[in-house]
């Protein structure tokens, strides 16, 4: 980085942190968009670094606030139910402001009123069925935490479309200023409750304090942008024709991403539940940093290039994927590595026994995540296309695959055959991303050969220096 530029990000931190909305006179689409890339790409990386920092930090404190592993257990449903209640009723509003070409006021008004109504519907759904989840397991907390967790639905729900005008715009440098400094409010507010009371409830008023704070945040962001109640019955026709996909997509999404939890709450505890949260809370710092460059960065470029310039669409989808995905396969190989040692660092002697078990689940997590990273990027690439049927067939894929290796590895070997089955599931599923990315045109075998055996070479190598660590320190 030049002086030159190392100047103009400082210039830009600082309007940022001064809090000046985002300039009205933003650069027309296309216009620098490598440069605009970049820029976001650092600021979402700065923003994500710092939050996930502050997350694992927090994380570690409450555990040495005497939280025990049930309330990690109850948090890990209520996050569950409200993701899915989310998932259930998305209709692609996020993406479909992103990739299509209209911007007036009365499409931004349709689709923020038609969010701020599911807000609301979601928390009345959430309030309704907490009572009869509470009874499931006996966990009695849910009753109450739940609908009090799922006011974030309707925090949400109310956060202004500027914030997805300024993902469209690549604009991610106030994003970031924001995410960060209310995680350090998030994170605050979380350890003043445990210190009075180590339950699941320290982390619940972490979550209500940042939805609430990004929400009001979000309204002057950017001048230009003011949301009013409108419905426009063509809008809500375009919105509708594109989410339709995306709805069953990410209904199945979910069922996808959650099972593993679903199955662990039914099967075992809510402490087994809760060491399993803290695994994957390790485990997915890559991955989650993944979807959020796709999402924030990579979905919005690619869409850009796909209406302006289709046949650059393939160069710039490989050179999005070699600075993504390889740097994180090193991070997630870093993770097998050092996972054991780790978690006994961090919880060897915290007054809650049982967490440093997480250690070997966060290398089994990784281990999937290796392969994920190459099937994940081709999802972007349905996105800025406009195939978002592809990306239902996908997550269905994985759905299937998840469920088939977990029971049978269940009825193996119980909990560790579980646990094992997850690891397979990506490397499985690349068969039939492959299989879409090649309908599309896009499918870099080249490419996926060499980072799938690499990355299944290395883990070998990974696991090696783990019990060589684990030998070295922690035996």
């Amino acid at each position: 980085m030049t002086a030159s530029s190392s100047s103009s990000v400082a210039l830009d931190l600082a309007e940022a942190a001064g809090g000046k909305a985002i300039a009205d006179d933003q650069p027309k689409e296309g216009a620098g968009l490598k440069k605009r890339t970049v820029n976001a790409g650092l600021w979402q990386s700065f923003g994500f670094a710092f939050d996930q920092g502050l997350s694992l930090v927090s994380n570690i404190v409450l555990v040495y606030f005497a939280l025990p592993k049930e309330a990690f257990g109850i948090m890990a449903v209520i996050l569950i139910v409200i993701q899915g209640l989310q998932m259930f009723s998305d209709v692609g509003i996020q993406p479909c402001l992103i990739q299509n070409k209209r911007q007036d006021p009365a499409f931004y008004n349709t689709a923020w009123t038609i969010q701020v109504f599911r807000g609301f519907v979601l928390w009345l759904i959430a309030s309704a069925i907490a009572y009869p989840l509470s009874l499931w397991k006996g966990d009695s907390e849910l009753a109450w935490l739940l609908p009090l967790a799922a006011l974030t639905s309707v925090f949400n729900g109310f956060r202004s479309t500027a914030w997805i005008t300024a993902q469209r715009r690549l604009d991610i440098r106030l994003l970031s200023i924001l995410k960060a400094s209310f995680a350090v409010v998030r994170i605050g507010s979380m350890a003043l409750v445990a210190w009075f009371s180590p339950t699941a409830l320290a982390l619940v008023i972490g979550l209500l304090v940042n939805s609430l704070l990004l929400c009001v945040a979000s309204h002057w962001m950017i001048k230009e942008i003011k949301n009013r109640f409108h419905f426009e019955r063509k809008a809500f026709g375009e919105l509708i024709r594109y989410g339709k996909w995306l709805f069953l997509s990410t209904v199945i999404t979910f069922f996808a991403g959650q099972i593993d939890k679903i199955f662990l709450y039914d099967l075992m505890s809510a402490a087994a539940l809760g060491v399993f949260f803290i695994g994957s809370r390790f485990a997915e710092i890559g991955p989650m940093f993944f979807k959020q460059m796709g999402q924030v960065v990579g979905f919005p470029a690619l869409s850009d290039v796909y209406r302006r310039d289709p046949e650059r669409f393939k160069v710039a989808l490989l050179k999005l994927r070699l600075v993504l995905t390889l740097p994180i396969n090193l991070l997630l190989l870093s993770m097998i590595a050092l996972g054991p040692t780790v978690t006994w660092l961090f919880y060897g002697n915290s007054p809650t026994p049982g967490f440093i078990e997480a250690g070997w689940i966060i290398q089994v997590l990784c281990f999937n995540s290796l392969a994920g990273m190459v099937t994940t990027s081709y999802g972007s690439v349905f996105m800025a296309s406009g195939r978002t049927v592809y990306n239902m067939w996908s997550v269905f894929a994985q759905l299937v695959v998840m469920v088939a290796a977990t029971l049978t590895g269940y009825f193996l070997a119980g909990e560790l055959g579980f646990i094992l089955g997850i690891g397979l599931t990506q490397w499985a599923k690349y068969v039939v991303d492959a299989g879409l990315a090649k309908r599309c045109g896009c499918w870099q075998w080249k490419f996926d050969a060499a980072v799938l055996v690499t990355s299944g070479t290395l883990a070998i190598g990974a696991l090696w220096v783990s019990d060589w660590l684990a030998w070295r320190f922690v035996l």
